[in-house]
């Protein structure tokens, strides 16, 4: 068996490397290794480029052509031995393979931006778990896709599967944190879907590196400061008078539903409807888990009903929703001043980002004392549900209804502050007293 290297005399300086291998009469092929140089840099002699060559590209074109040797060598054993048909575009195929070099439609095989997007373009056709894949959940994959070409415009460079390694992800993160300033909730969300992507390359048996099983290519949190309406405080929303305007009671009433269901705004918003009242339940499959949740109606929720003769609420958009409800808290007097972020426009701020590069969507989470009513949205809607009902129902049961599969889930929507906690302790003693 025999490899060797070798170039023709071009019409230009520059002139394509080629590799011939044979083995006795068996076979004897040739074809371009994809590598050039400058005719006048090589070696005839030694099959390579001189050492006396001032080309940037001469160190890496030789070491590429060592290991394509000893790479041809070790795939001619495996094929003959193993009885694998080696015929007249054999070479070819394994020069293509070494340098992982695909045709486009298989460029999935090797970059990680391509099998994303085949991924995602695929996934009304693919099932997770037995089901059907939600277009939520396709959305988001969306997301995290335009942030991965993002990323690689930035860098300047294309990912394969063995770039998805430490390097790339403190890299990653170091883009997000500095560049686009995004919190590391909001960046460890991607992380966790591009390692469920990672997990799912391997199952497809294709290289992908194993880094991303490393403890520390873990999925970054910070703690945020998020707020909740107690019960006090909803009633003071739930008895404003509103008839003055029939929009902010439209949304009042939206909002009461959610802040009693527990549901998302998916859900309660767009998803909820008259044939999912059930006598005194609402019976609904949840948008984003497909959960099955039994919920009974709380007493405002059926005056709400009452008062609109049996129907629900007119349905706005989630955009709408979260404008006009901070609108209708401030209105019913949630002024209060709290600690926590709200979402500010940073377009006009020319210091906010690094000069030099476009980023489309300038919002970003900004943290102060603010007045409870700003920072209200639907998310308070689960929080607010899932905090007042804690301590006072037994946790599975809560889990049951918003539909958290583990309680360190559910925990993480518990925002009792530690006066709070103090404040039951107290409370506590204080009865315990009276009864001696």
């Amino acid at each position: 068996m025999k490899v060797r290297f070798f170039v023709t005399k071009p019409k230009s300086q520059r002139c394509s490397i080629y590799v011939r291998f044979w083995d006795s009469n068996r076979i004897d092929l040739k074809t371009r290794t994809g590598l050039t140089v400058n005719f006048l840099d090589w070696s005839k002699i030694k099959e390579e480029v001189k050492h006396t060559s001032i080309a940037s590209d001469k160190d890496y074109s030789n070491k590429k052509l060592r290991e394509l040797k000893n790479y041809i060598l070790e795939e001619y054993n495996i094929d003959y031995n193993s009885n694998n048909e080696i015929n007249s575009s054999w070479l070819k195929n394994k020069v293509n393979d070494f340098f992982d070099r695909k045709p486009n439609d298989e460029l999935h095989k090797v970059y990680f931006y391509n099998w994303v997007k085949k991924y995602i373009d695929d996934a009304p056709t693919r099932t997770s778990k037995g089901k059907a894949i939600s277009p939520t959940r396709i959305n988001r994959y969306t997301v995290v896709m335009n942030k991965i070409e993002v990323y690689q415009n930035y860098s300047n460079r294309k990912l394969r599967f063995k770039d998805i390694d430490m390097v790339f992800y403190n890299d990653f993160l170091k883009y997000f944190r500095t560049i686009e300033k995004l919190t590391d909730n909001t960046i460890g969300s991607y992380i966790s879907i591009i390692k469920f992507w990672c997990k799912n390359i391997e199952l497809e048996g294709l290289p992908i590196n194993n880094y991303y099983k490393h403890s520390d290519f873990a999925a970054t949190s910070n703690k945020t400061k998020d707020v909740y309406l107690n019960e006090d405080e909803i009633y003071k929303i739930y008895t404003t008078d509103f008839s003055h305007s029939e929009k902010y009671d439209n949304v009042r009433d939206n909002f009461i539903i959610g802040l009693r269901t527990g549901l998302r705004i998916s859900d309660f918003l767009n998803k909820l409807k008259v044939i999912n009242i059930k006598g005194d339940y609402i019976e609904i499959e949840t948008t984003k888990t497909e959960h099955n949740v039994v919920i009974p109606m709380h007493p405002q929720v059926k005056e709400i009903l009452e008062k609109r003769n049996g129907e629900l609420p007119r349905k706005i958009s989630d955009a709408k929703f979260n404008l006009y409800v901070k609108e209708v808290c401030k209105e019913a007097g949630i002024t209060e001043k709290v600690e926590g972020a709200k979402m500010e426009n940073k377009k006009e701020d020319t210091d906010y980002f690094e000069n030099g590069f476009e980023i489309k969507n300038k919002n970003r989470k900004e943290y102060g004392l603010y007045s409870k009513y700003e920072l209200i949205t639907s998310h308070v809607c689960r929080r607010s549900f899932a905090t007042n009902l804690y301590g006072k129902l037994p946790n599975l049961n809560i889990m049951a209804i918003t539909g958290h599969k583990t309680e360190t889930q559910f925990l993480k929507y518990i925002k009792i502050t530690p006066k709070e906690h103090a404040l039951k302790l107290k409370e506590l003693w204080t009865k315990q007293e009276i009864l001696e």
